[in-house]
């Protein structure tokens, strides 16, 4: 049987989660938004500030920092660069969540770590992994509405993707771009994907939510609706393509997880591919934690086989590593 949906501010989630996810990022709201000093010191002349924070034999991590004039300030992202690597023609977008900061995905997931042993192992191919700062003030949240074509779409898929392809020389194919993210990170990735699939060709969505008047590849686009200042509507393809390769997964007892099947329900009845992951764990960075390597392997990795990636996920319910109909 279905989880019982209630539909809040057009977004799917269970009764009462909603209300929830808003009373802990509340709680949280004042951490994630808080600026270390460097976030607020003048940028260069040029507009760019790339900063090397670590040096390693197989990874190099940089901070770069540019100006994102939609919102007329600094914005950053964190990038992780294999070493001692000539040429790199991979991206992986990573977005974290709503109340979280870039850096707690290097600490809290050890991505660093994970993604260096799956270097050595020859899992994945060198790719550079960019983590941005996807931060807003708390109004943008709950003026939702007031913003039918969201400040992360510019700033994500424009903005962090033109700097790494000029900061780095990565080639703009989506083959070889893709984009995820955990909670609100989630949400930021689905959006994308839907209207930048001739720039991102693979996505990852992770225990999140998304609204129920979102079209996903449609054959004909439908009307834009209401439109922000820039002429940019709910329904804007901004980049069209080919539907991307997806991959969903959420803990049985995340407060998403009643949003996450109807999505997946959703993409089914549609007969878009995807692969649909489920196991135990709930919204927090143990789960996350658990899905990381499988997410890599996704996109990086060295095999397409999702066969392949079955083991990676956790023992779970009958979904785990399954495709969704229709996708074979």
């Amino acid at each position: 049987m279905m989880p019982t949906q209630l539909t809040v501010g057009r977004l799917f989630c269970r009764p009462r989660a909603w209300l929830a996810l808003l009373l802990a990022v509340s709680a949280f709201g004042c951490r994630s938004l808080s600026r270390e000093p460097w976030e607020t010191a003048p940028l260069p002349p040029a507009g760019v500030e790339v900063t090397r924070l670590q040096s390693g034999p197989l990874l190099n991590i940089d901070r770069v920092r540019f100006w994102f004039a939609e919102m007329q300030e600094p914005r950053f992202f964190l990038a992780l660069v294999p070493a001692g690597v000539s040429t790199v023609t991979r991206v992986l977008v990573l977005n974290h969540g709503w109340a979280d900061r870039p850096e707690d995905l290097l600490r809290e997931l050890r991505m660093a770590e994970v993604y260096t042993a799956m270097l050595s192992a020859g899992e994945v191919e060198p790719a550079i992994i960019v983590l941005p700062d996807v931060r807003f003030p708390d109004s943008y949240r709950r003026n939702a509405d007031d913003y039918p074509f969201g400040q992360f779409l510019p700033l994500v898929a424009e903005d962090v993707a033109g700097h790494v392809a000029k900061t780095y020389g990565v080639p703009p194919d989506p083959a070889r771009w893709g984009v995820a993210g955990f909670s609100f990170g989630g949400f930021v990735a689905l959006d994308i994907v839907r209207r930048y699939s001739g720039r991102f060709g693979h996505a990852s969505v992770v225990s999140t939510f998304f609204d129920e008047e979102w079209a996903f590849w449609p054959a004909e686009p439908p009307p834009p609706g209401r439109l922000d200042s820039r002429g940019r509507g709910k329904q804007t393809v901004v980049v069209p393509g080919p539907v991307p390769r997806l991959l969903l997964a959420c803990g049985t007892e995340d407060r998403m997880y009643g949003s996450m099947t109807t999505l997946h329900d959703r993409l089914t009845a549609k007969r878009i591919p995807h692969e649909w992951n489920t196991s135990p764990g709930g919204h927090t960075w143990q789960y996350w934690s658990s899905v990381l390597r499988p997410i890599l392997a996704f996109h990086l990795g060295t095999s397409r086989d999702s066969e392949a990636r079955r083991d990676w996920f956790a023992p779970g319910s009958g979904g785990s590593g399954a495709a969704a109909e229709g996708s074979r």
